[in-house]
């Protein structure tokens, strides 16, 4: 009895859920009850436990069918909405399309049901949707409309157009000669591949309009195909008329064309210019009349037969120069734009540069006219534009340099004296890096361009007029018997002064005497006497402060009032030196 109660109470826990997912499970573990239909799907609980579906939801994957159908009637997937990956749920094929759910082609055309329903809108059960003849595979391909059995809409279905008459099923009018295929192949039984059926020169969408056969060369049998009588003028329902067709001087235009054009019937070369009237109207668009057609002064005959110019243009290659100029006066061709071939027409030549438009380097300086015109511009009535003494063509191809810049480095020397004389480089403003540019040292400092030291004095030319204020072309550049270098690096004398310090000594005298004074100070010994007036003037000693040892510095002494001589210890020889008497005695020391 306790049992029972306990069933009951579960069963009413189930009816009250909210969830429909909620499961009941009974006192033993097992889900559901055997007979108990939660969803009213037709499959128990216990059935759906076992096939993974939702018991409380009649249709598990929500395909429009319910979990029974799925399972006992058409035989899908109640947890795939679409069984067969048609991109159509299974209740839409069931209820709906009829296609079948468990095949995602049902008409075997390779399109699956999905796409053709949601795509291309042909018939899922239809191979060949609108009987055309072609399957909608092929139709949705391109270029035909798988929904619409003539495409083009000419009276032939896409299939027929395809496998019979081999038209285009996209136009209408295959061979473009005015009348439908549809037309040509079911009523006129014209070919819809051809436009001139007949071949008598006339389409046969003409021949329809004239009402001639489009399939009978000469309609009327009167001797004069049907397309020349058309084209003429004449009726071609009209035998009695075909004679006007006839060819009386065999110039290629007939009778009634010559009477129309006001050209002689019985005379080839109406206007005797060596073409005849059939060429000039059906070859070269010439008036047959005129035996000068463009004005050139030169025959239509001749232009075609003998000069290979057009008789209709007064400047056959366009080049600026009419025909009977290049030929009578230029000399060049007529017939070709640029007759030396160096990128200039030869009316550009002769009208605007002034070069020769036969020969393709004027000026000579290995640059075509059209090279100067167009690229760099140099002038090419001037093998060197900008005189420099470098032909045009040589700064372009070898030097580098720029032919219209004299001095293509600024470094004061034109291009060509670099090249030629000085050899140094015309693209480099300092060719030996020495800090000198170029143009100075040759015409200021007439130093070496090619050499960073030029005298050799183990100076670089640059230090020397820069640095130093030396002659980079002398090794001594004061003429004190010192080199530059030994004087800067090693005496640290001025080598552009030759007494350095000013004091009356040259630097190699103060230094190689003996004992040797310093070159850098003018007063070595500090007795307040320059070293030069102490050796030129004085002879006292530059090195001794007190030469005569009185205790009177040389300086003191001669410039002291009175003076005392600084060679003598005892100016005025009264046994006192000069020293004792100044800072001793108080005496003059210059009266005994």
């Amino acid at each position: 009895m306790g049992t029972k109660r306990a069933l009951v109470a579960m069963l009413a826990l189930a009816f009250m859920s909210c969830e429909g997912d909620v499961k009941v499970d009974d006192p033993t573990g097992e889900t559901g009850f055997p007979s108990l239909d939660q969803d009213g799907d037709g499959l128990t609980d216990e059935e759906e436990d076992k096939l993974g579906t939702n018991p409380f939801v009649a249709d598990t994957d929500d395909d429009g069918l319910t979990d029974f159908e799925e399972v006992n009637d058409t035989n899908t997937d109640p947890l795939d909405a679409d069984t067969d990956g048609d991109e159509l749920e299974d209740g839409e094929e069931v209820n709906t399309t009829s296609t079948d759910p468990l095949d995602a082609d049902s008409d075997d055309d390779t399109l699956n049901d999905g796409a053709e329903v949601n795509d291309f809108g042909t018939n899922p059960l239809d191979a060949d949707t609108d009987d055309d003849g072609l399957d909608d595979s092929v139709e949705v391909m391109g270029p035909t409309n798988p929904i619409d059995a003539d495409t083009d809409d000419d009276g032939l279905n896409d299939g027929r157009e395809v496998n019979d008459t081999l038209t285009d099923p996209t136009d209408a009018d295959t061979d473009a000669d005015g009348v439908m295929d549809g037309e040509e192949v079911d009523n006129l039984e014209t070919d819809p591949l051809d436009p001139d059926t007949d071949d008598d020169d006339a389409t046969d969408g003409a021949e329809v309009a004239a009402g001639t056969n489009p399939k009978v060369v000469d309609t009327d049998g009167g001797g004069a195909g049907d397309g020349l009588e058309l084209s003429i003028g004449l009726d071609p329902l009209d035998a009695s008329d075909d004679a006007g067709a006839l060819d009386d001087d065999g110039d290629g235009v007939s009778n009634q064309v010559e009477l129309n054009e006001g050209t002689n019937p019985n005379e080839p070369d109406t206007d005797s210019d060596g073409l005849d009237d059939g060429q000039e109207l059906n070859v070269y668009n010439t008036d047959p009349l005129n035996p000068d057609s463009d004005g050139d002064t030169l025959l239509d005959g001749d232009e075609v037969n003998n000069l290979n110019t057009d008789p209709s243009s007064t400047d056959t290659d366009s080049d600026g120069l009419d025909d009977n100029v290049e030929l009578n006066d230029t000399l060049t061709r007529a017939d070709v734009f640029d007759t030396d071939g160096d990128g200039l027409g030869d009316g550009d030549e002769v009208n605007i540069h002034g070069t020769l438009p036969l020969v393709g380097d004027t000026d000579a300086d290995g640059l075509s006219d059209g090279q100067e015109v167009n690229l760099f511009p140099t002038n090419p009535l001037d093998p060197d534009s900008d005189g420099d003494g470098l032909l045009d063509g040589v700064e372009v191809s070898t030097s580098a340099t720029n032919p219209v810049d004299a001095d293509s480095d600024d470094d004061g020397l034109e291009d060509g004296r670099e090249v030629n004389d000085t050899n140094t480089d015309p693209n480099d403003r300092d060719s030996d890096g020495d800090g000198l540019e170029d143009g100075p040292e040759v015409d200021q400092f007439g130093s070496d361009p090619n050499d960073t030291d030029s005298d050799g004095d183990g100076l670089d030319d640059g230090e020397e007029v820069n640095t130093y204020g030396s002659d980079p072309t002398l090794t001594d550049s004061d003429g004190d018997n010192l080199d530059d270098n030994a004087e800067v690096n090693q005496f640290g004398t001025n080598p552009a002064l030759a007494d350095t310090d000013g004091d009356g000594l040259n630097d190699d005298f103060e230094l190689n005497s003996t004992p040797p004074t310093n070159a850098l100070l003018a007063d070595t010994d500090g007795d307040g006497l320059s070293d030069g007036e102490e050796v030129n003037v004085r002879m006292t000693d530059p090195n001794n402060i007190d030469t005569d040892g009185d205790g009177l510095n040389d300086g003191a002494e001669v410039n002291a009032v009175p003076e005392t001589n600084p060679l003598l210890d005892d100016t005025d020889g009264d046994g006192l030196t000069d020293g004792v008497e100044v800072n001793q005695t108080g005496t003059d020391p210059t009266l005994d």
